[in-house]
């Protein structure tokens, strides 16, 4: 009795210790989360333009420093007859150092220019950074759909299986048509049809997805949809990355526009320079000198060359006004869009969840339960409720690609 009485409870707890082993050693399951985590960790191309930010803060430094001296040895009034450096008395061995200066505010201006690209850099940052996030969640949302897909259609074949195994029963009993039979068959070839092609969607999938995450995208997804962060209620054009690098933009072609007339004015150049002479022939010594010299530019072809580069440079800032309000129109057309879509899929969903969803349910329950007039009703009141299963879980994938496109324009909700 004693043994009776233990064997059961020792089952009961090698069981429980065999699922959980089971479990731990499951394959890891790739979340939403952990999906957009490495995205955004190990993406090449927002790295890429991680760099890029870099790169802009380093060109801020020297972009605004005058240009580096130079040097200048060499040799002056050098006789040719006899190539003495004492025989003349203008021959001179020469060290100097020539520092140019651009043309007026040339240097400001683009100091101002290169900060404004290093702000636009930053900018572009955080726009791939929501681009990546609304590509990841788009592939990893439509991956759980497909692979819902999957489970869906397993379910499907394995009742239609059982269906013509019993229309197949009954027909060898004579109590079912042959035509029953046929449909049965019928049945189940369009559910093994279906597969390959979920399959093939689901691999490509993957493959996109492991552009982003690496290895992880071949994880098993988790068997619910997480939810998205709320979508704001309001949309400022201009507060997103797309319109504010637009912006920039301008403000960086009004710098072009303000360097182009700075190149009306002179630039110049200074020289200063020493030169050692040799004594005479006879032992005099000769005075070295010092020479000064400040160069011009002479800017008076304006016609053909600052007048036109003006012209380009203004041409560009007009094209960059156009530009920004592109811009404007394409991200609220893209909102309004994407908002009327996305409300519209809600609707959609509360109607599934209160009126669809049980109505279909109840059906095949009731179907199920003896109600039906034939095997044929039966079967088509199941498939019924697995094809509005597969459009729930459709609808619901759906509304969240939309809230991620919502997302990727509003921005995320602040913590």
């Amino acid at each position: 009795m004693f043994i009776r009485s233990v064997l059961p409870r020792i089952a009961g707890i090698l069981i429980i210790q065999l699922a959980t082993m089971s479990g731990a050693l499951a394959a890891p399951e790739l979340t939403l989360a952990e999906a957009e985590r490495l995205a955004l960790e190990h993406a090449p191309w927002l790295a890429h333009h991680r760099t890029n930010v870099d790169a802009a803060a380093e060109r801020a430094v020297y972009e605004g420093r005058l240009p580096d001296p130079q040097l200048v040895v060499g040799a002056l009034n050098v006789p040719v007859d006899t190539y003495k450096f004492n025989q003349e008395d203008m021959t001179m061995t020469m060290v100097g150092i020539r520092q140019s200066f651009p043309p007026g505010d040339t240097l400001k201006l683009k100091e101002q220019r290169a900060e404004k690209e290093l702000t636009r850099e930053q900018v572009r940052v955080d726009m791939e950074r929501r681009n990546l996030l609304r590509q990841v969640r788009q592939t990893w949302i439509e991956l759980y759909f497909q692979q819902q897909s999957l489970n869906t259609l397993e379910e499907l074949r394995r009742l239609a299986r059982k269906q013509l195994e019993a229309a197949e029963a009954r027909y060898r009993a004579a109590q079912e048509m042959q035509q029953t039979v046929l449909k049965a068959r019928q049945a189940l070839a369009r559910v093994h049809e279906r597969e390959p092609m979920l399959r093939a969607q689901a691999s490509r999938l993957q493959a996109q997805l492991a552009r982003w995450v690496g290895e992880a995208a071949y994880q098993p997804l988790p068997s619910e949809l997480p939810s998205l962060p709320v979508v704001s209620e309001t949309f400022d054009h201009t507060r997103h990355p797309e319109w504010l690098a637009a912006q920039y933009g301008l403000e960086q072609a009004r710098i072009e526009v303000e360097m182009a007339r700075q190149e009306y004015k002179p630039g110049w150049m200074f020289d200063l320079s020493y030169g050692f002479r040799r004594p005479m022939p006879d032992g005099t010594e000769r005075p070295d000198m010092v020479t000064a010299m400040v160069t011009l530019d002479v800017p008076i072809f304006r016609e053909k060359r600052q007048d036109r580069r003006l012209a380009e440079k203004q041409a560009m800032e007009t094209g960059a006004h156009y530009e920004i309000e592109d811009k404007r129109r394409e991200l609220e057309v893209m909102y309004r869009s994407m908002r009327a879509e996305f409300e519209a899929l809600v609707e959609r969903e509360k109607i599934f969840v209160q009126e669809l969803l049980p109505a279909t349910r109840r059906e095949s329950q009731v179907t199920v339960a003896g109600f039906a007039r034939d095997q044929a009703e039966n079967r088509e009141a199941l498939m019924k409720a697995f094809d509005t299963e597969l459009e729930y879980t459709r609808l619901r994938a759906d509304r969240a690609k939309a809230q991620a496109e919502l997302l990727y324009l509003t921005g995320e909700p602040q913590p």
